[in-house]
Parts: structure tokens; sequence; C-alpha cells
């Protein structure tokens, strides 16, 4: 009879600590309603426009690192993730400009 108790406790080891989801949401809150009280200052487009991509991207990392689980994952999977998003965002800004 093997020792169950020993591989759990080996396989709990194994895991790096998540993040509580709750404290992604609301960071994803506060920064939702930032973008919100940007637009709503009347900038101009010049300022806003780059504030607002910049807000965007932010969420945008912490869903994949947090949500899609990439922090806890190999590197690997988060430069496949990352280097098309990074290709779109130069794109969407050569395109704008």
């Amino acid at each position: 009879m093997t020792n169950t108790h020993a591989t759990h406790a080996d396989d709990a080891h194994a895991h790096k600590k998540h993040t509580n989801p709750v404290l992604v949401f609301g960071i994803l809150t506060i920064l939702t309603v930032v973008e919100i009280g940007i637009t709503l200052i009347g900038l101009s487009r010049d300022v806003l426009v780059p504030l607002l991509i910049a807000l965007s991207v932010s969420k945008a990392s912490l869903v994949a690192a947090y949500y899609m689980h990439l922090r806890y994952e190999k590197w690997i999977y988060t430069a496949v993730f990352i280097t098309p998003a990074l290709f779109a965002l130069f794109l969407i800004t050569v395109l704008a400009s």
C-alpha cells in the first residue's frame, strides 16, 4: 500500500501559489473606471488614444496572465501568446498614425 499523504504533500509543493481571482477582478474594474474617467475628461485625441491603448494592453495582459493561467505556465506559452499580440499592437499603432 502506498502512502498517499506523502504524494499529495509533494504535489502541493510542486504547484505555485495562485493569485486570488477576485483581486484581479478588482484591479480590472479599477482600470475600467479609469478608462471611462479619461474619456470623460475631454483630453485631445493625441493624448487620449495612447492612454486608452496602454490601459487596454494592461487589462488584456492581466486577463491572459491570471485568468488564462499563463503566469503559472512555461515561458514559451506566454511568448506564443504575446508575440502576435505585440505585432497586432504595432500594426494598430502604425495604421492609426
